[in-house]
């Protein structure tokens, strides 16, 4: 089974900057609706900064990579949002220290980190109305496509239909983490912004992948 190298990554993080332009005002709009409304915003900033980072520090490994965003993130976005996408590709990138590519159960591997991350850190969980609705899914695809020995491609496009399927599910619940909590069943109805930009990451890479 071939991996995704680090080519790969370098390309996806752009292609990632690209796809976060394209989407600034929608995921604002979902944001705006139950939160303050800057999500998109946030989201372009932390990868415009790891865009830059990673133009001026070149990483020598996948683990390094996913680590400068990361960095990116918690340097340089405030708030939840910072925080919390932060930790997820730090946690991911602390994970794949070292690896020169990532194979189906490597994906899973480092991101199942950045979950862990964002649940720990974060204090979300499964049902909160957060990125972690979307994470978890697609993690949990990623573990069912590396069980089957399916190619990473095959792999993030599972992970990107059931991070789809998590965010959706979101509509239906009221918020109990981040500034949604406040809105109680007012929140009801709207999708979380988090979890749109985590389904908005996997289906870039997918994308990405297949264009590899």
């Amino acid at each position: 089974m071939k991996g995704l190298g680090l080519a790969f990554w370098k390309g996806a993080s752009r292609r990632l900057l690209e796809a976060f332009a394209e989407n600034e005002g929608r995921l604002c709009g979902y944001d705006g609706a139950i939160g303050d409304g800057d999500h998109g915003t946030s989201m372009l900033l932390g990868l415009a900064q790891a865009d830059k980072r990673l133009s001026e520090r070149p990483p020598a490994d996948v683990g390094e990579l996913l680590w400068q965003i990361g960095q990116a993130f918690l340097g340089n976005v405030g708030g939840v949002t910072g925080f919390v996408f932060g930790s997820l590709f730090t946690g991911a990138g602390e994970s794949a220290a070292g690896a020169r590519e990532l194979d189906t159960a490597g994906l899973h591997r480092v991101f199942a980190a950045g979950l862990s991350a964002v649940k720990a850190r974060a204090k979300a969980s499964e049902g909160d109305k957060s990125m972690v609705d979307a994470l978890s899914p697609a993690v949990a695809a990623l573990a069912e496509a590396a069980g089957e020995a399916r190619e990473p491609v095959e792999a993030l496009h599972l992970a990107a239909r059931a991070a789809a399927a998590g965010l959706e599910a979101t509509r239906s619940m009221e918020a109990r983490v981040g500034r949604a909590r406040y809105q109680g069943a007012r929140a009801v109805g709207h999708p979380d912004a988090g979890a749109a930009s985590v389904t908005l990451i996997f289906q870039t890479l997918a994308s990405a992948a297949g264009d590899h």
